[in-house]
């Protein structure tokens, strides 16, 4: 394994008590990556997700993280390193977007010690950074979903992670905030160089913003590499059992994929 990948997998299996979701992936992502994890429904992306953060841990192979195993980290020095944003989140309590996003800081605290400057610097950083300056008081639901997304990307800031995993950060959202959200992901990665791992079903969002593709088929990679080599419309037909054709942007060249009807 490379020393110097930031996440290498090993021949990993996982999945969910005896159901095994995940087969023989051997991988490595490099610092500074944007990583966007494609493939149908049931193909295993949340599930990788989950086991590059740590949730679920290989039933076999090897998953290290920064040369070490991360099943030999403690859950807040994961925490510490690795952010974990869902595609959803079940508000229990009335909280403020402040109180929300400060949920961030729980690895840097202990028992009930209470935000300190750095803490609060981050959390205010966090909050600029997804463009949240003056939403600090406004209650969570009370947010668009476009809103609430980028509240759960500054809670994920807020642990000021070396790498940022986001499961599916544009669901729900209408043509204009899906864009506006990979515009705000796209930025942090070019500026800070967090290395970012994202699961969408949107093939052309993956194919404008993310540096490399996985395409996942029930469980195993069925191709890596550059949007432009991975989204091959004779591979996209096969893998979603749908016909699509490839068409280059007309401004920037980048591979389109568009469904084609069958008669």
């Amino acid at each position: 394994m490379n020393a110097s990948s930031l996440l290498q997998a090993r021949n990993v299996c996982a999945g969910y008590g005896m159901c095994e979701v995940l087969h023989d992936l051997s991988f490595a992502i490099q610092p500074g990556e944007m990583l966007g994890l494609i493939g149908p429904n049931g193909a295993g992306k949340t599930t990788l997700l989950r086991v590059m953060a740590g949730d679920i841990a290989p039933d076999m192979g090897d998953l290290l993280f920064q040369a070490q195993p991360l099943g030999a980290l403690s859950h807040r020095a994961r925490a510490r390193t690795i952010a974990y944003v869902p595609s959803e989140i079940e508000l229990l309590a009335a909280m403020s977007v402040r109180e929300f996003v400060a949920l961030g800081r729980t690895p840097y605290l202990s028992g009930w010690q209470r935000m300190g400057a750095r803490d609060r610097a981050a959390v205010h950083e966090a909050m600029n950074a997804v463009d949240l300056a003056g939403f600090e008081d406004r209650d969570m639901q009370a947010l668009s979903a476009g809103e609430q997304q980028r509240a759960m990307i500054a809670l994920g800031l807020a642990q000021e992670p070396t790498l940022l995993l986001l499961d599916e950060p544009t669901a729900h959202l209408d043509v204009k905030h899906a864009w506006q959200i990979m515009e705000l992901v796209h930025g942090l990665h070019a500026s800070d160089k967090v290395t970012i791992v994202l699961t969408t079903h949107d093939l052309n969002i993956a194919s404008e913003f993310c540096t490399r593709l996985f395409l996942m088929d029930q469980g195993r990679l069925a191709a890596e590499g550059a949007p432009s080599d991975v989204l091959d419309a004779d591979r996209l037909s096969a893998v979603y059992d749908y016909p699509v054709r490839i068409l280059p942007d007309p401004d920037t060249g980048a591979p389109r994929v568009l469904p084609r009807r069958r008669p």
